[in-house]
């Protein structure tokens, strides 16, 4: 999202918000599958992929696990009660979410990028890739005994080196032929504390490397809940369904539920809400396309405060609503839960559009109720 706090004053969509309010979701019968999947969390990881913008991604946070993302994580591990599940800050800069090779919001920390390489926008989850020439790399910092590495096959592809704490670890070729996707390399156990994890591109000649994103984990790689970060800044859902790599690798992520809090970014670009409806409709049928065949839960967020000629947003909120006629579709309108930018106390928003450090954890408390597992 590009709209600053200098943004003029603009109509407000009407809002009913009063405190204390519960979301209310459409469809809910749809999550049943979800809710299976967290029951069962001490079998197998049971996890959530968010594909959103700026506000899931975290801009004007200074670290990631200031987000409502981290924070639904850590409440549906307490909820859920599946012994063993760490639920405290580690991982990259305290979060264990997945990281990207960066963050397209310029305030959260990057990880080391050294030598050549280029942002691929088009590829991995979120979108968030970096394509590697020989002899660049990446590298992540991380509090962690264990870590999934993604990266891109592809037509021409080189060779990726991976490296723990400067010493070699695994290898893999990431030339294919055909179209390639996301594949991943997990780590062996690295033991607790800090390590450094290093993905290099050791071709001999021009043969680029693309890497997509890493996952740290704490003893949960394959079981607990999972709460996974493939939003990006300033993306529109118009962008996504016309991107066919961005969305076949965040479903790469095995998603339980795919979430997609979206819509913002549509309505500054003056996206028609007609469209975004066809889009939304267009986004489950390509999921379901590249295999997904899980709940999809639309999100739809609290009231901005935009220019006098922008939609209204209760006009997208009424398109997610009316996409719950798509079988496996589910929505929950926060615009209700969550205090409209205008009528907000000071501090829970940093500009017309985001929320604060104060304001992100108004949205994991009024998920939770809506995600935790459910009394037998």
């Amino acid at each position: 999202m590009t709209v600053a706090a200098g943004v003029a004053a603009g109509c407000a969509s009407p809002s009913s918000w009063t405190p204390g309010q519960d979301a209310v979701v459409d469809a809910e019968t749809v999550l049943d599958p979800w809710f299976e999947a967290v029951r069962t969390a001490d079998e197998a990881a049971a996890t959530i992929v968010v594909m959103g913008d700026s506000v899931s991604e975290g801009a004007g946070l200074d670290t990631p696990r200031k987000r409502w993302v981290d924070r639904l994580q850590r409440g549906l591990r307490s909820r859920a009660g599946t012994p063993g599940c760490e639920a405290g800050p580690a991982g990259y800069h305290g979060t264990t979410s997945l990281v990207p090779t960066f963050y397209q919001t310029e305030t959260l920390p990057d990880p080391a990028v050294e030598g050549r390489a280029e942002r691929a926008l088009e590829v991995g989850p979120g979108g968030r890739s970096m394509r590697l020439a020989p002899g660049g790399s990446v590298a992540w910092p991380v509090q962690a005994t264990g870590v999934d590495v993604g990266y891109r096959t592809q037509s021409g592809g080189g060779r990726v080196v991976f490296e723990v704490d400067g010493e070699r670890r695994g290898s893999r070729t990431t030339a294919v032929e055909g179209e390639g996707g996301r594949a991943v390399w997990s780590s062996p156990e690295l033991g607790p504390g800090r390590h450094v994890v290093t993905a290099r591109n050791v071709s001999d000649e021009p043969a680029p490397v693309t890497v997509t994103d890493l996952i740290p984990y704490r003893g949960d790689r394959d079981r607990c809940v999972h709460v996974l970060d493939a939003s990006r800044s300033g993306v529109r859902l118009a962008t996504i369904v016309r991107t066919p790599g961005y969305l076949a690798d965040t479903l790469s992520l095995q998603p339980d539920l795919l979430m997609v809090p979206l819509g913002f970014n549509d309505i500054i670009a003056r996206t028609s809400p007609e469209e975004f409806g066809r889009d939304l409709g267009r986004l489950v049928r390509e999921s379901r396309s590249f295999g997904y065949e899980g709940p999809v839960l639309l999100v739809g967020w609290f009231t901005p405060d935009l220019y006098p000629w922008h939609p209204a947003w209760r006009d997208y909120l009424d398109q997610m609503q009316g996409a719950t006629r798509i079988e496996g579709v589910s929505f929950v309108n926060l615009a209700p839960v969550l205090p409209p930018v205008r009528e907000a106390p000071d501090g829970i928003y940093v500009d017309r559009l985001h929320p604060s450090a104060k304001g992100q954890p108004l949205i994991s408390r009024a998920l939770l109720p809506a995600l935790a597992p459910r009394a037998e």
